[in-house]
């Protein structure tokens, strides 16, 4: 089976949002998206395809020797739009810590080290995780209108954050910035979430 693969489809950076923040991780950014956000900045056209082997050696190259733990953060497009079992369990036989990044379209079954849940509209199936994360504004996201839908008891996760808005420039906006922080003076059992790569000028 060969996996479709984005353009950059396997990078070392540093993770920049949620709890493993700061941390250097391997990224494998799979094409395509169901999810059709019309925000998105992103392209998700497929640049090639590769075995789950194939990639797994790739993610063994860009990452530096010596990590204690080595992290592969697999993201997209919406990654479980296919089926990850081989890929995962390909990482696993590798050593690689693994976590997942989705929009909560789809339920998932299998288990990973780290799923981080990010909704991109009101509407959550995947309702339990490490993190979920709601980024203000994304699709006109009302951050209290999703709370009163999805109550906090309804919700299975170990960390939970609300993240600002970036425009188109990559860089945060002041007004959604200020409606997180309003948020929160609200709801104690939420965090918040930055887009630290921006400023430290990796992907």
């Amino acid at each position: 089976m060969k996996y479709a693969l984005a353009k950059n489809g396997v990078y070392w950076s540093i993770q920049g949002e949620g709890h493993l923040s700061g941390q250097q991780q391997a990224f494998v950014r799979l094409a395509g998206c169901s999810v059709g956000c019309p925000q998105c900045d992103t392209d998700y056209a497929v640049d090639r395809r590769a075995t789950a082997e194939e990639i797994a050696d790739e993610v063994e190259d860009v990452m530096p020797p010596g990590l204690r733990e080595k992290w592969c953060w697999v993201t997209g497009g919406e990654p479980y739009d296919r089926d990850l079992h081989q890929l995962i369990t390909c990482f696993r036989e590798h050593g690689f810590s693994i976590a997942v990044a989705t929009s909560g379209v789809h339920r998932v079954i299998e288990p990973v080290d780290w799923l981080s849940v990010s909704p991109h509209h009101y509407t959550l199936v995947q309702r339990f995780g490490a993190e979920i994360k709601l980024c203000e504004g994304l699709n006109g996201l009302d951050l209290d209108r999703f709370v009163d839908l999805n109550p906090d008891d309804t919700l299975d996760f170990f960390m939970r954050y609300v993240q600002p808005l970036s425009n188109k420039d990559f860089k945060e906006d002041a007004d959604s910035y200020q409606r997180c922080l309003e948020f929160l003076k609200h709801h104690p059992n939420w965090s918040l979430s930055r887009q630290n790569q921006h400023s430290w000028g990796v992907a």
